[in-house]
C-alpha cells in the first residue's frame, strides 16, 4: 500500500506569533518541500483565513481540499528552483484553546476540531462564535469545556472529531502539569468514548507514552503545530492507502478500512522546549528526581519550577520500562535537515549557506522528508561527506541531547566537538558511535530515575463555624441570620436544611423562597448534591413563581404574564398622554408604590389595569397581590413548616406580607438570612432596614450576625467596611494576599487599555509565549467588570472582545421570548405542521391563508383579539417580529432561525467569560478578581443623567446610603 505523511497541526498567519507570510499556497509550497501529502488547513475557524481557504483550495469529493491553481506555487519560494506539481491535500482542521474551571481547577487544554466540509466548518464557527471572538486569533480562545466543545463538534458533523493536542505540555494540555487531569475521562466525562487519537507533542514521543497503560487503547499521532512554513514536517504521522478525510477518520479509529495507521516521526524528544523541568529565569534545569528533592521550587529564586513534560509522563505512569502495543508500527526520531547542516557548516539554520545546501538537497531528491526517512545516505555523499554519517547516527539514536525546559528548546548534536573540528578542516573523520557527555541533562530520558507518585489531597468538607453552627440549629420562633459577603450564607441555608431534614421535618413541609430564577435553580442543583439520598428534596423557588402557580390552581387557568418590558409597552398604549421619559417615570412611581403597599392617585393604574384585563393577561405585580390577598383573608392552606428565605434585604413590603402569610402569626419555622448592607434595591420597593420591619412583626426574633468571612482579603474587607461609619469590618479567614490596585487613567482609552493588560496577566496568558513568563491560574469566568451605568458596557465589551478575551453581558429577552408572540409561532407552527412551541394558551383560531402572508395579516385579522389589542401590533417586539419574518423569507426560514437562536442560547450558557455587569446585576456573585471603572464624580454616586451631562435643576433626589451600599456590594464581590 502506498505510504504518505500527513501533519495536522497546523497555523495560519492569523494565530499570534505566526509567520506573516503564511498563506494557502505559501503553505502547500512547503509542503511540497517538506514532503507532506496531507496537510492540515489550520484555524478555519478564523473567518478571513476560511475565506482564504475558499479562495485558494475546493473540495474534491474526498473530504479534503485541494490547490486551484498550482501554478502559483513557484512564485512562493523561488528560491528552490524547482518544479512544484501541487499534489498536497487539505484537511479542514482548527486548534481550540480553553480555559475554563472544573472540579474545582483552572484548566487550560488545546484541543484540534476537525471537520469533513467547509459547510460544517461554517455552521461549527456560527456556534463558537456565541462563545469568543473567533476573529481575534486564528487559534481562539473560548471559556468553554473541552466535554462541551466536544458535544458541539459532534452535534454539528457525525463525521467530526475531536484530538486532544500536544497532550503533556505544561500550560496548555489535556495532562499538562499547570492545569490538566489526570485522566482523560476526568477531562470528556461521558463522552470520553468519542476521543480515539491523542497527539503526543514535540516533548514526548511514543515510547514515553507507552509507559502508562491507559493510553494503549488510543492512536498516537504527532504534528509539527507549525508557526511558519519552514517548520512544517518536523514531527507527521504516517498513513498507507487511500487519501481522504474518512479514510483517515477510520484509520485513527483503528478500524479496517481502505487506510491504515503507519506510525509517526517524531523529534527526538529532548529537543522539545518542555521536556525537563526547570526555571528559564534562573537557567535551572532539572531532572524529575531533582525537582522532588527540591520540593518543586527553583533553588536559585525559590519561585515554583514549570514541571516538564517527562517529570508529568513518570507522574502518571504506571510501568517501569514502556510496552508497545500489539497493533502500534512503530516510530522514527528525526531532526531537521536544517538543523543537521547547520551543525556540519557552523552556521546559524536560517543562515544563507545552510539554505542554499538545503535547496540544492531537497531539488535533487525530492522532499525533506524523503532525505531524512528513507534515502540511502550514500547517496548525499557528493554534496557532503558528514552528512550521510549525520543522517545514520539520527536514524540509530546515537546522538547528543541536551533537553529542552520552561520553554527553551532542547538541542539534539550528531558530533562532539573535536569531531566538528575534524569536519571542518576536511580532515578524515573516524566514523562511529559518537562519545557520551557526562551531563545528565544530555543523557535520553531512559537513564532517569522515577520519583515516586504524589496523591493529591482531596478537599475539605464544609464545617460550619460557632455562628453558623448557632444559625443552623436555632428556632422554633423566627430567626434572622445577618451574613455579610463571603460569611458562607449559603452553606448556612443548606446547613440549616440538612439539619432539618436530619430532625424528621418532611421535605415537603419546607419552603426556600429565592429572589431569581438563576438562584433559585442554583439553590435546588446545590440541594441535590448535599442529600443526593434523599427521594424528595425542599422545593426552592421565587416567590413570582409559587405565585403564578397559586393563580392556576386556584382560579384553573394559566394566565397570560406579561414580562417587564411587554408590561412597560402596554402601560404606555394605555396612557397615551405619556410621552418619552416622562412614561417611565411614572411606570417606575407605580410600580415602586405597588411594592410598597403605598396609595397610588388614580388615573394611570386604572387604565393600565383595563388595558390588562382587555387582553387576559396579568404583570409579576399583579401575581403577587393576588396571592397576598388570599392569604391575609385565610384563603390559602400552605401546609409549610419551615419558610427558609435567602436574601432577605431585597424584599419589597409587598413581597414580606406574602411571606408572613405563608409563615403565620407566631413566626415559628421562619429562617431568613441575609445584609442589610447589601441592601440595594430601594428603588424597587426594596425594605431598607429590614431588621426593624421583621421585629415590628415578630418582637421576639432571633438575630445572629456572621462575622467570619471565606471569600476575601483582609486588605478589601477593612476598605470596603471604611464606606460606612459604623464600621462592622468582617474577619478574613484565609491568608489571601489581596490587592487594591488605584488607577487615575487620563482617559477612557486608557483605563481600558490598563484593565486589557491586567486581565491578560491574571489568566497568565492565553498561549504559549506568554505562559512561559507568568503565574496566574485564572479563568475567564474568575473575573468581573462592574459598572454603575449600564451606557458603560458598550466600550468596555468591545475592547474585550476586539482583545480576544471571552466575554458576556446582560443581554435583552429576543421578541419570541413575549408570551404574545409565542401564540402567534404556534399558531404558524400548526398551519404548517411542525411541533407547536408550549404557551400554556388555547391555539389562536386563524385560518390558514391569512397565517401564510405572515404576521401583518394576522394582525390585521386578529386586531383587538383577546390577549391581543391595536396598540400591540405597533410596539417594538411585534414590529422585530414581522422584520425577522421578511429577513428570513417567511416560516420555514424564520422558524429554524428561532430554533438556532435558541441552541445558540444553550451553547452560550455553556461558557465561561468575563462578566460585564451592572453593580446591581452583580449582587450575590462572587469572583477572584474585581474591576471598577469609571468610578468618577456624577457616576458614584450616580446624580442622575443631567447632573452627569453639565445640566442645572435636575431635581433628582439620590439616595446616598443606597449608593454606598452599593459600592460596598461591588467593592465585596
Amino acid at each position: 500500500m502506498n505510504t504518505y505523511y500527513a501533519d495536522l497541526h497546523v497555523h495560519s498567519r492569523f494565530s499570534r506569533a505566526t509567520s506573516k507570510a503564511l498563506t494557502c499556497t505559501n503553505l502547500a509550497a512547503w509542503a511540497e518541500i517538506k514532503g507532506i501529502d496531507v496537510l492540515a488547513t489550520g484555524d478555519f475557524t478564523h473567518p478571513e483565513w476560511l475565506a482564504n481557504i475558499e479562495e485558494h483550495l475546493h473540495e474534491d469529493g474526498s473530504g479534503l481540499l485541494r490547490l486551484n491553481d498550482p501554478a502559483v506555487l513557484a512564485q512562493e519560494l523561488p528560491w528552490a528552483q524547482r518544479e512544484f506539481h501541487g499534489q498536497t491535500r487539505f484537511m479542514l482542521c482548527t486548534e481550540i484553546s480553553s480555559i475554563y474551571k472544573k472540579a474545582g481547577k483552572v484548566r487550560k487544554n488545546h484541543n484540534l476540531v476537525f471537520m469533513p466540509s467547509v459547510q460544517s466548518a461554517r455552521q461549527l464557527n456560527t456556534k463558537l462564535t456565541q462563545i469568543g471572538n473567533l476573529a481575534s486569533d486564528g487559534r481562539p480562545i473560548l471559556g468553554l469545556d473541552a466535554r462541551n466543545l466536544l458535544e458541539i463538534v459532534l452535534e454539528t458533523d457525525p463525521l467530526a472529531f475531536v484530538v486532544p493536542a500536544h497532550i503533556w505540555t505544561p500550560w496548555f494540555s489535556l495532562f499538562g502539569s499547570k492545569s490538566g487531569f489526570d485522566s482523560l475521562e476526568e477531562c470528556f466525562g461521558d463522552l470520553s468514548s468519542e476521543i480515539f487519537a491523542l497527539e503526543t507533542g514535540l516533548s514526548s514521543d511514543p515510547e514515553m507514552n507507552w509507559l502508562w497503560s491507559a493510553l494503549d487503547k488510543y492512536t498516537l499521532i504527532s504534528n509539527s503545530d507549525a508557526h511558519s512554513g519552514e517548520k512544517l514536517g518536523r514531527e507527521a504521522t504516517l498513513f498507507q492507502g487511500e487519501r481522504s478525510y474518512q479514510a483517515i477518520r477510520s484509520a485513527l479509529r483503528s478500524e479496517s478500512g481502505p487506510a491504515l495507521y503507519a506510525g509517526t516521526v517524531e523529534f527526538y524528544p529532548e529537543e522539545g522546549k518542555y521536556h525537563l523541568d526547570g526555571h528559564r529565569k534562573c537557567g535551572v534545569v532539572l531532572e524529575p528526581l531533582q525537582t522532588v528533592e527540591h520540593g518543586g521550587l527553583c533553588p536559585v529564586c525559590g519561585q515554583k519550577l514549570t514541571v516538564g513534560v517527562l517529570n508529568r509522563v513518570f507522574e502518571l505512569a504506571d510501568r517501569i520500562q514502556p510496552v508497545r502495543p500489539e497493533n502500534h508500527p512503530g516510530f522514527s526520531s528525526l531532526v531537521p535537515l536544517t538543523e543537521l547542516i547547520s551543525e556540519i557548516l557552523g552556521v546559524g539554520p536560517g543562515s544563507k549557506k545552510v539554505q542554499h545546501l538545503y535547496s540544492q538537497l531537497v531539488r535533487e531528491f525530492g522532499s525533506e522528508m524523503r532525505i531524512l526517512h528513507s534515502l540511502s545516505p550514500e547517496e548525499l555523499s557528493s554534496f557532503s561527506q558528514a552528512l550521510p554519517e549525520s543522517i545514520r547516527r539520527m536514524r540509530q539514536g546515537l546522538v547528543h541531547r541536551t533537553s529542552g525546559y520552561d520553554g527553551e528548546y532542547g538541542r539534539i548534536r550528531m558530533f562532539d566537538g573535536q569531531e566538528i573540528q575534524e569536519i571542518r578542516h576536511g580532515r578524515v573523520m573516524a566514523l562511529g558511535a559518537p562519545s557520551q557527555t557526562s551531563s545528565p541533562a544530555a543523557e535520553s530520558w531512559r537513564s532517569l530515575a522515577v520519583p515516586e507518585r504524589v496523591t493529591l489531597e482531596k478537599p475539605e468538607e464544609f464545617q460550619p463555624n460557632e455562628m453558623q453552627t448557632a444559625a443552623i440549629v436555632a428556632g422554633p420562633g423566627p430567626v434572622l441570620v445577618l451574613a455579610g459577603p463571603g460569611t458562607g450564607k449559603t452553606q448556612t441555608l443548606l446547613g440549616r436544611v440538612r439539619y432539618l431534614l436530619n430532625q424528621g421535618v418532611h421535605p415537603a413541609d419546607m419552603l426556600i423562597l429565592t429572589f431569581t430564577r438563576k438562584a433559585a435553580r442554583e439553590l435546588q442543583a446545590r440541594l441535590a448534591s448535599l442529600c443526593p439520598d434523599q427521594a424528595e428534596l425542599p422545593r426552592a423557588d421565587t416567590l413570582h413563581s409559587l405565585a403564578l402557580d397559586y393563580w392556576s390552581s386556584s382560579t384553573g387557568q394559566t394566565p397570560l404574564v406579561l414580562a417587564e418590558e411587554s408590561a412597560f409597552q402596554l402601560f404606555c398604549t394605555a396612557n397615551p398622554g405619556l410621552h418619552g421619559p416622562g412614561c417611565k417615570t411614572a411606570w417606575n412611581a407605580l410600580n415602586l408604590a405597588r411594592e410598597r403597599r403605598a396609595w397610588v392617585q388614580p388615573g394611570h393604574k386604572e387604565a393600565y389595569l383595563a388595558r390588562k384585563e382587555q387582553i387576559h393577561a396579568v404583570d409579576f405585580t399583579d401575581l403577587l397581590e393576588f396571592w397576598a390577598e388570599h392569604l391575609a383573608q385565610g384563603m390559602v392552606l400552605t401546609g409549610y413548616q419551615h419558610v427558609l428565605v435567602d436574601e432577605i434585604q431585597d424584599l419589597s413590603a409587598l413581597q414580606l406580607d406574602v411571606v408572613r402569610g405563608l409563615v403565620g402569626e407566631n413566626g415559628h419555622g421562619f429562617f431568613g438570612i441575609g445584609d442589610p448592607q447589601q441592601s440595594i434595591y430601594g428603588f424597587r420597593g426594596a425594605q431598607g432596614d429590614v431588621e426593624a420591619c421583621l421585629r415590628d412583626i415578630w418582637p421576639d426574633m432571633k438575630r445572629i450576625r456572621l462575622v467570619h468571612n471565606y471569600r476575601s482579603g483582609q486588605k478589601i474587607l477593612d476598605a470596603s467596611a471604611s464606606l460606612f461609619a459604623q464600621r462592622k469590618t468582617l474577619i478574613a479567614q484565609k491568608k489571601i494576599p489581596a490587592t487594591i490596585h488605584v488607577l487615575e487613567a487620563p482617559n477612557a482609552q486608557q483605563e481600558q487599555k490598563w484593565i486589557l493588560a491586567r486581565m491578560r496577566d491574571l489568566l497568565g496568558g492565553t498561549g504559549h509565549w506568554q505562559a512561559d513568563t507568568q503565574t496566574s491560574t485564572m479563568t475567564p469566568g474568575d473575573i468581573a467588570v462592574l459598572v454603575r451605568l449600564k451606557a458603560l458596557i458598550a466600550p468596555l465589551q468591545a475592547a474585550l472582545h476586539h482583545a480576544g478575551i471571552p466575554v458576556s453581558v446582560p443581554e435583552t429577552e429576543p421578541f419570541f421570548t413575549d408570551p404574545r408572540i409565542r401564540l402567534l409561532l404556534a399558531c404558524a407552527a400548526q398551519a404548517l405542521g411542525a411541533p407547536l412551541p408550549l404557551t400554556g394558551q388555547e391555539p389562536l383560531d386563524c385560518p390558514d391563508k391569512v397565517i401564510a402572508k405572515g404576521p401583518l395579516a394576522m394582525a390585521a385579522f386578529l386586531q383587538e383579539r383577546p390577549p391581543f389589542d391595536s396598540t400591540f401590533w405597533k410596539t417594538k417586539t411585534f414590529l422585530e417580529f414581522d422584520k425577522a419574518f421578511r429577513q428570513h423569507d417567511g416560516w420555514p426560514g424564520l422558524m429554524n432561525f428561532i430554533e438556532l437562536e435558541t441552541e445558540l442560547s444553550a451553547i452560550r450558557l455553556r461558557s465561561e467569560k468575563v462578566s460585564i455587569l451592572t453593580m446591581h446585576s452583580a449582587k450575590g456573585l462572587e469572583f477572584e478578581a474585581v474591576f471598577l471603572p469609571a468610578l468618577e464624580e456624577g457616576l458614584m454616586p450616580f446624580m442622575g443623567m443631567d447632573a452627569l451631562l453639565g445640566k442645572p435643576g435636575s431635581g433628582l433626589s439620590v439616595d446616598l446610603e443606597e449608593e454606598r451600599r452599593l459600592l460596598y456590594v461591588a467593592m465585596t464581590r
